[in-house]
């Protein structure tokens, strides 16, 4: 049941569910552009609560035209800032039958990849994993829940993410297909969209800090609110349960910095419109009130152009 997959993304989670499928059995290479060397050395150092997942690549290479494939898989994990290109990063490692894998973050970002490789299959991911780049080709994983969630893009079954799930099990994590990615999208962003921006305005505010008194959490509840009624509009309802869900499940976690508050921390680019932006532009088109999630926009969007001028 093993398969040749390449990694575009090898960052955080790229790395992490790369040594999930190399567990598996699976032979994983991997496109690095700033750990190439370290990686090149050491392969990817993964400390995690599943154990030990560190594992090397077996092609490492700087760009995807440098990969001797096809894959049956590209696994592209990446974050969705301005300067991030998918489609040029994929096109260049793409066989006939290759699947493309596409775990990211946001709301309405699959379409893009969908129209430029419409005879490639898509399967669309939604990772929950709390992994952090620790130094080049050190990755933490921090969560005992922990799942990645695949589907057939825009939707309906696919073997394809059915297998893809039993391999990301043998490797011992945890795997599902769902016939609805983009409900699951949805559903995944509840929490990314309200507390990844404020973890960055808050200069790394971590989980815990976010809720540590009344009216800090009273202002997330308001916030994740404002996002189920978006959601409900766009014929994507979240459980009425949802709320209660994520607070209680975010009370569990450590005091964990999220990726955007970690990207802000270290200066890097942030994935403001792929989780919020876009967010917003649906409530303005759908007429649906969003004041705490139209402020954090512009407050994100204050902090980036500081941080470019």
């Amino acid at each position: 049941m093993s398969a040749k997959v390449l990694v575009i993304g090898a960052g955080a989670i790229g790395a992490f569910y790369g040594g999930v499928l190399a567990r598996a059995g699976c032979e994983v290479s991997a496109v690095a552009r700033s750990d190439f060397d370290a990686v090149k050395a050491n392969g990817y150092r993964i400390e995690s609560t599943l154990g030990d997942l560190s594992w090397r690549p077996a092609q490492l290479v700087h760009s995807g035209a440098d990969y001797e494939g096809p894959a049956d898989y590209l696994l592209v994990c990446l974050k969705l800032t301005a300067s991030t290109d998918p489609v040029a990063l994929i096109r260049p490692a793409l066989g006939p039958k290759t699947v493309i894998v596409f775990v990211a973050n946001g709301i309405d970002v699959d379409g893009p990849v969908a129209a430029a490789f419409p005879h490639n299959e898509l399967i669309a991911g939604v990772a929950y994993a709390a992994v952090s780049r620790e130094a080049s080709g050190v990755i933490r994983h921090h969560s005992q829940f922990t799942r990645l969630i695949l589907g057939r893009y825009p939707g309906g079954p696919s073997a394809t993410a059915e297998r893809l799930a039993a391999l990301v099990k043998q490797g011992g994590s945890s795997g599902a297909a769902t016939d609805d990615i983009v409900g699951t999208r949805w559903q995944k962003c509840a929490w990314n969209t309200v507390l990844n921006p404020i973890s960055a305005l808050g200069g790394g505010l971590g989980t815990l800090d976010m809720l540590r008194s009344e009216h800090t959490t009273q202002f997330v509840r308001d916030a994740i609110g404002e996002f189920s009624a978006i959601a409900a509009a766009a014929g994507h309802p979240l459980p009425g349960d949802t709320i209660d869900k994520l607070i209680a499940g975010t009370l569990k976690l450590p005091n964990y910095v999220s990726s955007m508050g970690q990207d802000q921390l270290a200066g890097r680019p942030m994935e403001t419109e792929a989780l919020l932006g876009n967010v917003v532009r649906v409530a303005r088109r759908l007429a649906v009130p969003a004041p705490r999630l139209e402020t954090l926009y512009a407050l994100l969007k204050m902090t980036e152009q500081r941080s470019a001028g």
